[in-house]
């Protein structure tokens, strides 16, 4: 498994409003059992710093055409879990990619280390266009100090 650097929901969500504007594509690797906390993580920091709501959905759910790509009144941020491995996902990302681009919009693509892996592997020219790979923690809300 590769190692890739840390994050959590809230600098994550600073570095987005620091590139306020500019498209984005960041694969976000979290571990299994911690998607719902990095979830609502994510939508409580772009809620709190951007006063942005949230879209979300699943490749599960969005792979009925082109519901991935067809996202225009969406909203600027859109966190889309990858939840299964799918041959259309990974030539839909693909071959589209640039339609993502153009879309204006930044992208929080989540998923599990082994379907992550295989994405940037089998997906060569989204691979080539993301922002950054990061693997995402839950917030700590204790700030890591003592109680």
């Amino acid at each position: 498994m590769i190692d890739f650097s840390a994050t959590t929901a809230f600098r994550l969500v600073r570095r987005l409003a620091l590139d306020w504007g500019s498209t984005a594509m960041y694969l976000l690797i979290y571990e299994e059992g911690t998607e719902s906390l990095i979830e609502e993580d994510l939508r409580a920091e772009i809620d709190v710093q951007l006063a942005l709501p949230l879209q979300r959905g699943r490749v599960s759910e969005a792979l009925e055409g082109d519901a991935l790509l067809g996202l225009p009144d969406s909203g600027p941020i859109r966190v889309l879990r990858i939840d299964r491995w799918s041959p259309e996902l990974v030539t839909l990302l693909d071959t589209h990619v640039i339609r993502l681009e153009q879309t204006g919009a930044q992208f929080l693509l989540l998923t599990t280390p082994a379907l992550g892996e295989k994405l940037l592997v089998e997906a060569p020219n989204f691979r080539n266009r993301l922002t950054d790979v990061l693997r995402v923690i839950p917030d700590d809300p204790s700030g890591g100090g003592p109680l």
